[in-house]
């Protein structure tokens, strides 16, 4: 019995792949040729492959983070190694037995991709990507790294199924590919010590893919030493510390502001292949034709960038940590900026505040085109979308933009069966070069602002109540209001029945506490970023039960949100008694945030059913409205 075990055991051994012992650490490839702007793509190359052997073999690979550590140690730049030597003493630092190197070469043309995998103990190079041309954009997308690590894996002997290499060959998901780019500028943000950049792109990262580990460790860490300065235990000098801090402040500003001023347009356009026909002139014999357009803003990068402002909130913080802003005079930033790029709002002439805003002005040019492939119409629509910040680090944007193009006065007798919608130009430039994505849609019905959403269920274990939950964006919300009978916690009206359809109403100091294991209570940033994931100024309307509501709501749950009017609870002590007045059930609902204004009271949001955006203020604590809790 032993013998047999023994042979089993070798015959395991022997048939295991090398792979499954294999401890790899992915270096950072060299660049050469790459400007300061350019630096971003050998920390998405490092970033892309490990996670490629990571996803699709058995390789252990050594954290990023540590490897930095490592080479910190060495006294070696983090962007790039002195000479394979030196990359194997690194592995051996790093615990590693192989390390992946390479390099990227800008070229007038392209830039020159490889790779190579070598033992660390023996020197020798177990496989290699050879010098590649490749674009840009193939880079910037990730398919000329995921070829690479296709090449590699095949290479150290490691078997991919023909998913693997479908998914290693064919395109990468939108959001991947943004959560890789923003790792990767923060990583190189961090490095210039331009930390509110840094935190500001962790945090879009983790947006949009909250799966990635190392952006959501990246951003707890450098939040901490962003709020929590203190640079008065080592500075003295009050007036050094003020300056101090308003070079941080003046970097959050100018993070943001480069944010928003030179993001590609975070829009799509969609414009209809339907023509209608409007006014006829019987007597000049013309008439004019007309398409629609929808100009549909991108939701993932909305959110993202909600997200992104966390930092911003976490410079405040530790602003108001020192004690100091008053008398600094930095008690109104953001509202009154330390620099001219203030991207939240400036000052005016000394009086008032004034938004600023990003403001596009887009010249679109359409051309209709009869069957003979004659011009019988032109006309340019100018698209005017904007993206500004509040002083509260919340987002607001135009979720959709409709418009009509018309071709005035076309000549009837040019009219033929079949008429060409042609694009001509963008801003002036070829439709190739517009920066955005535009798209021909087939008829009339445009797709609306909208992210992604998946239904799901759980149960409360304290009192086995089943509740309805969806995910929208990065977030899991509870589906239907809580009715957890806790202390501090009442029906409607005191009637059972009111529980049952709306939920229990929570005093904030019940609310705070109330949500079952593994949920909370959100905070205003929580609210903000389901606000942004449901359509900004229409997610009332978006988040609204179909019915329930006065006058029916107008509502659409195009979420599976089911925001339902439960009104509030007023709380009224007269004498020894505690009275509640009820009030507006049906035609508002309340939920508590987990943000206080002061000792006294609270932040809430509240959806009527007259209107289609949510309302968003502060309210005695006392009261009680209606919760809604988000997932840990």
């Amino acid at each position: 019995m032993k013998k047999t075990n023994l042979f089993l055991l070798l015959f395991f051994m022997l048939a295991v792949p090398c792979q499954a012992q294999m401890k790899l650490a992915v270096l950072e490839p060299e660049g050469a040729g790459l400007s300061n702007d350019e630096q971003w793509m050998l920390s998405l190359a490092q970033s892309s492959i490990a996670a490629d052997f990571n996803k699709y073999s058995h390789i252990t690979i050594i954290d990023r983070q540590n490897l930095e550590a490592v080479m910190a140690e060495w006294k070696h730049s983090l962007s790039g190694i002195t000479s394979e030597e030196d990359a194997i003493k690194i592995g051996n630092l790093a615990n590693a037995n192989h390390i992946l190197t390479g390099k990227i070469t800008k070229t007038p043309n392209a830039f020159m991709l490889e790779l190579a995998v070598t033992d660390v103990k023996t020197g020798e190079r177990k496989a290699s990507h050879s010098p590649q041309a490749v674009t840009p954009s193939s880079l910037e997308d990730l398919s000329a790294l995921k070829e690479a690590s296709a090449d590699l894996l095949k290479q150290l002997g490691v078997s991919l199924t023909e998913s693997q290499l479908a998914e290693l060959n064919g395109p990468v998901a939108s959001a991947q590919v943004q959560a890789q780019t923003a790792l990767a500028h923060g990583i190189v943000a961090e490095r210039q010590g331009t930390s509110v950049a840094a935190l500001s792109y962790y945090y879009q990262a983790a947006a949009f893919d909250p799966t990635l580990a190392e952006a959501v460790k990246r951003s707890s860490v450098m939040s901490a030493n962003i709020s929590g300065i203190n640079l008065g235990d080592n500075i003295r000098n009050d007036i050094v510390w003020r300056k101090k801090w308003i070079e941080q402040l003046k970097e959050t500003e100018e993070t943001f502001y480069r944010i928003i001023n030179n993001a590609p347009l975070p829009y799509e356009l969609c414009y209809s292949t339907v023509i209608e026909t409007g006014k006829i002139d019987y007597q000049k014999e013309t008439a004019d034709l007309s398409i629609s357009l929808n100009l549909l803003a991108n939701a993932e990068w909305f959110v993202a960038l909600q997200r992104s402002l966390k930092a911003a909130q976490a410079v405040q913080d530790g602003l108001n940590a020192t004690g100091r802003k008053k008398d600094w005079g930095l008690d109104e930033w953001p509202k009154r900026g330390v620099s001219e790029t203030n991207p939240f709002v400036e000052n005016e002439y000394g009086v008032g505040y004034k938004k600023k805003s990003k403001n596009y002005d887009i010249p679109i040019e359409f051309e209709l085109v009869n069957q003979k492939g004659r011009v019988i119409g032109e006309n340019t629509i100018r698209l005017n979308p904007s993206i500004s910040i509040n002083e509260n680090f919340v987002v607001k944007f135009k979720p959709n933009q409709s418009s009509i193009l018309t071709f005035n006065a076309v000549n009837a007798n040019d009219i033929s069966d079949n008429l060409t919608i042609r694009l001509v130009s963008v801003n002036g430039k070829s439709t190739k070069t517009a920066g955005f994505p535009i798209i021909a849609v087939s008829n009339k019905e445009f797709p609306e602002y909208r992210v992604q959403t998946k239904r799901t269920t759980f149960t409360d274990s304290r009192d086995g109540r089943k509740y309805k939950a969806v995910e929208i964006g990065p977030q899991i919300w509870m589906a239907e209001n809580l009715n957890f009978n806790a202390k501090g916690s009442v029906c409607f009206d005191n009637k059972p029945a009111n529980c049952q359809k709306y939920g229990r109403l929570y005093n904030w100091n019940t609310a705070i506490t109330a949500c079952p294991k593994d949920w909370h209570l959100p905070s205003r940033d929580e609210w903000d970023i389901l606000e942004l994931s449901a359509g900004d100024d229409k997610a009332g309307k978006y988040l609204k039960a179909t019915s329930g509501w006065k006058d029916n709501g107008n509502g659409t749950d195009s979420y599976g949100f089911s925001a339902l009017p439960g009104g509030n609870g007023s709380l009224n002590r007269n004498f020894l008694n505690v009275v509640y007045n009820f009030s507006f059930v049906g035609n508002y609902g309340i939920w508590w945030s987990a943000s206080e204004n002061g000792s006294k009271n609270a932040y809430y949001r509240s959806i009527d059913y007259r209107y289609e955006r949510v309302i968003y203020d502060n309210y005695e604590k006392d009261n009680s409205f209606s919760v809604r809790c988000v997932k840990d």
